[in-house]
């Protein structure tokens, strides 16, 4: 008696067993077909993007023009534009800066003496904080007080104003960005001329 009887045809075995891989390789090659032709399409949208100034894909290039300063206004390092003794208050305003950064990690109001007046409204704040700062000694590195002029302004009482923007930072600290006013008072008889710092306040909007 044999056990090995197949009891399917040609036809049916061709169904169950060799017609589906067939299939299944059709559909395969069928996906990577699709894939190619959207990969081509993609990358022929993005080079006539690129060449052909395809305004759907390009990417807008900066403007090559810088806007338009106000009068007195120069780059960041206070030159160009400013006058030689705009530039002189502006050489006392970054000084008295980088005294501040030095008390700032001390609370010594002796860094502040020779660049702020000691009768100033910022001396006299400062001067309030010092306990404050001696008791928590931060020690170095010190505060780098970074000054960009933007103008030089007459103010009352032959005061100066050097307005700008003042950025301070310490390694290990987050960055901050100050709009300043910063009022400089001459010294008296002094030439060529010295500036102190007498105060500083937020410039208006």
């Amino acid at each position: 008696m044999s056990f090995n009887s197949d009891p399917l045809g040609e036809e049916e075995r061709g169904w169950l067993g060799g017609g589906r891989p067939r299939s299944n390789v059709r559909r395969m090659w069928f996906a990577v077909l699709v894939l190619v032709v959207i990969l081509i399409g993609l990358w022929w949208l993005i080079f006539r993007g690129l060449f052909d100034d395809d305004p759907l894909t390009k990417v807008p290039s900066p403007p090559t023009t810088a806007a338009a300063k106000p009068p007195g206004t120069t780059a960041p390092g206070g030159g160009g534009q400013f006058s030689a003794a705009d530039q002189r208050v502006i050489a006392d305003a970054r000084r008295a800066m980088s005294a501040w950064g030095q008390f700032a990690i001390s609370g010594d109001v002796g860094k502040l003496t020779g660049t702020f007046w000691t009768d100033g409204l910022q001396y006299q704040k400062l001067a309030k904080e010092a306990p404050g700062l001696k008791q928590k000694h931060a020690g170095p590195p010190p505060y780098q007080f970074t000054l960009t002029p933007s103008r030089v302004l007459n103010a009352p009482g032959g005061m100066k104003i050097v307005r700008g923007t003042v950025s301070v930072t310490r390694p290990g600290e987050q960055a901050q960005i100050f709009r300043w006013d910063i009022y400089l008072k001459r010294v008296p008889g002094s030439n060529p001329e010295t500036w102190r710092l007498w105060t500083v306040a937020e410039t208006p909007k």
